[in-house]
């Protein structure tokens, strides 16, 4: 992605407990840091940390399937570490530790005003998302809302 190109998010799945604990977290106790455990977000971090040296955030948007359009929720990220190797992250929403390739600060949590299908985006290199590409990692896409 060229430093002039659309800005990039990602595409994660979440639960709906997932995400209703974080926004009761986000309420009651403001940003925070998350962990995440894929690897794959080292192929893109240096994107994102331009990203987020120019812009100052970018989004991880939350795909909880129902069977239907599953892209509810955008989650707005101001930091960002990552680790070669796999890092012990206690997460403060539920107290576990997790072993996790990033790290990142989530400033806000926001429900979109119309569910979306991963469909309506397209990944950073043109191609069209696809669920099974989830359960390999992060999707990396052009951020709509930019």
């Amino acid at each position: 992605m060229s430093e002039t190109a659309a800005y990039m998010a990602l595409i994660e799945t979440a639960s709906p407990e997932g995400v209703l604990s974080r926004l009761q977290y986000l309420k009651k106790h403001g940003p925070h840091e998350m962990g995440w455990s894929y690897a794959n977000i080292l192929d893109v971090a240096r994107t994102l940390d331009r990203q987020l040296k120019k812009k100052g955030y970018f989004r991880v948007y939350l795909h909880v399937s129902n069977g239907e359009k599953g892209v509810r929720y955008s989650m707005k990220v101001r930091d960002l570490v990552t680790y070669r190797e796999p890092y012990i992250f206690n997460d403060p929403v539920d107290g576990r530790s997790y072993l996790v390739h990033s790290r990142m600060k989530v400033e806000s949590i926001t429900e979109l005003a119309q569910p979306r299908d991963l469909s309506d985006f397209m990944s950073v290199d043109k191609r069209k998302p696809d669920i099974r590409h989830l359960q390999l990692g992060f999707l990396f896409v052009v951020d709509p809302e930019v």
